[in-house]
């Protein structure tokens, strides 16, 4: 028999939070500001999204570059998105808006 647990203790087991669409972008923005916090300045909060429309907002280890434009490695494993991995290679720009989204690698120096 599988024991049931809420869905607020599956969060914080699995280091998840869930958002509505409606409150996505406050989300990712209250999230986002993790990045100026002593001992995250090698990460950047990345809002992923594939064809299909899914979202997943994850943080990426930077290797090269900077909190604004980089590359580095998928630091979380991906619940709804099926075309990345833990550890995958993702080259990222900020845009105006604030978001830090994935670029493919060609476009990552325009």
């Amino acid at each position: 028999m599988t024991k049931k647990i809420s869905k607020k203790q599956w969060e914080k087991e699995n280091n998840v939070l869930w958002s509505c669409s409606k409150h996505g972008k406050e989300t990712y923005f209250n999230i986002k500001q993790m990045e100026k916090k002593r001992g995250m300045k090698s990460f950047v909060y990345v809002w992923f999204h594939d064809a299909e429309g899914r979202q997943e907002k994850m943080w990426v280890r930077i290797r090269s570059g900077s909190q604004t434009i980089g590359f580095g490695t998928l630091d979380n494993v991906p619940i709804h998105l099926k075309n990345i991995k833990l550890n995958d290679p993702v080259h990222y720009r900020t845009d105006r808006s604030g978001i830090t989204r994935p670029v493919h690698k060609e476009n990552a120096d325009a």
